[in-house]
């Protein structure tokens, strides 16, 4: 200590004396790395925005994420034309170009939509495309108005053939016992659920998608089976009237709909198989997705199956005869219990081949019966109460209605149309199109 103090006190004495001393060292400044978004974890929506035939990345282009009106998200493209928007959770959504963004000389392609409402599943990236053209390049002016129409006929027919499926279930199940059964939306939500269970890997069975649907659709028929066995045979024997009956069909509606969201989870899922097809199937104006020439063809066969069943068969017999008159058929001899559990094990079966052919071309959803049901009472409605053909000509009508009539509205009043025609028919023919009418005293 006492050194170091002479050596200290001996420096400032000589004060120029001193050696001179090397200016301090400073570290070079560092630069901070550039940061990065990190990747979002959940789900999110993805587009590369890329222009003409040469795909050019166009960087500062600005889309817009939103959903039931609110906005959720929004980004820019960068230098390679790419961008995400994190999503809040699965669902529709709608994904909006803002075209102010876009370069100069750069703009839609012609009939190109701004916006995209595409359903993004719990995880995942759900890409989007938007159709840019360059100036001066010759711009794709899309399918003609007549072959749009016709796609839209195609898609019609099968969206109504797969509604009369439904539909004709619900119109035994009135015919038979003359209930209206509003929880008819379940057993469709029912089939296409079971299947995901059966069809995927991660927890479930992992089977194919066909041995999983034979699955769903038995599984389903059993479910129908149930609703008569536990619910409304048992409140049949108490004397329970039929409007009785159709308000406790709306409580167990509620029920399982929400049973199935606590089960099933409240975001809508796809099947492994099938899933992402392209059309691949030329039919001359249309072109087809495979998945949709199958559906369309098993739907019209089993259609066909039912009816000639009911004509033919010995049970579909005796379940006109309990449709037409259930006194008189048990006075001859026809067990009618036995009728109407047969009834409800067919209504199930198609039922849940229905949702499962829904599914297919759109997500399985736990509220996805709820939103087919009311489609399904005006098939029936429209066709004539009770009448099985009616329900088949019925729903025919309604999907395509509904779907042809997005050539001139927009989708979203698709369903609207379809009410309104039932509404123009009821009030020409009361009754249905093969309804007749109530006998009076």
């Amino acid at each position: 200590m006492l050194v170091s103090l002479v050596l200290v006190v001996g420096t400032a004495a000589t004060g120029g004396a001193q050696a001179p001393t090397a200016p301090p060292t400073t570290a070079p400044p560092t630069t901070a790395p550039p940061t990065t978004e990190p990747a979002p974890t959940g789900p999110s929506i993805v587009t590369t925005i890329t222009a003409g035939s040469e795909n050019k990345p166009l960087s500062g282009v600005v889309v817009v994420v939103s959903q039931d009106g609110h906005e959720v998200g929004r980004a820019a493209s960068g230098t390679d034309g790419r961008l995400a928007v994190a999503v809040p959770g699965p669902g529709r959504y709608d994904v909006t170009l803002d075209t102010t963004t876009l370069p100069k000389g750069f703009a839609l392609e012609s009939g190109a939509r701004t916006t995209l409402r595409p359903i993004v599943q719990a995880t995942g990236e759900r890409p989007v495309v938007f159709d840019i053209a360059e100036a001066g390049e010759k711009v794709a002016t899309g399918p003609s108005d007549v072959e749009r129409l016709a796609g839209l006929l195609a898609s019609g027919i099968r969206f109504g053939l797969v509604i009369a499926l439904a539909a004709v279930g619900l119109s035994l199940i009135f015919g038979t016992t003359g209930l209206t059964n509003f929880a008819h939306g379940e057993l469709i939500a029912f089939g296409a659920i079971a299947t995901w269970y059966l069809n995927v890997s991660d927890g479930g069975l992992g089977l194919p998608l066909l041995l999983a649907a034979v699955g769903g659709i038995v599984l389903t028929g059993a479910f129908g089976a149930g609703f008569e066995l536990a619910v409304y045979r048992p409140l049949r024997r108490r004397g329970m009237p039929v409007v009785s009956q159709m308000v406790v069909s709306i409580g167990l509606a509620f029920a399982l709909r929400y049973l199935f969201s606590i089960v099933f989870g409240q975001g809508p899922q796809q099947y492994a198989q099938y899933a992402a097809q392209s059309p691949t199937v030329s039919l001359g104006l249309i072109d087809l997705r495979p998945k949709d020439l199958v559906i369309t063809a098993v739907a019209f066969t089993c259609l066909v199956a039912v009816g000639l069943f009911l004509q033919r068969a010995r049970l579909g017999t005796a379940i006109r005869a309990v449709s037409d008159n259930r006194d008189l058929s048990i006075a001859s001899g026809i067990d009618d219990q036995r009728v109407i559990l047969m009834v409800w094990i067919l209504a199930g079966l198609m039922a849940g081949l229905a949702g499962i052919m829904l599914a297919s071309t759109d997500t399985a959803a736990w509220n996805m019966g709820q939103r087919v049901l009311l489609v399904t009472f005006a098939a029936v409605v429209l066709g004539g109460l009770g009448t099985t053909f009616g329900a088949m000509v019925g729903g025919l009508v309604v999907g395509i209605v509904s779907d042809v009539s997005t050539f001139w509205l927009d989708a979203d009043l698709k369903i609207v149309v379809a009410l309104a025609i039932l509404v123009v028919v009821l009030l020409l023919r009361p009754q249905g199109i093969f309804g007749v009418k109530a006998r009076t005293a």
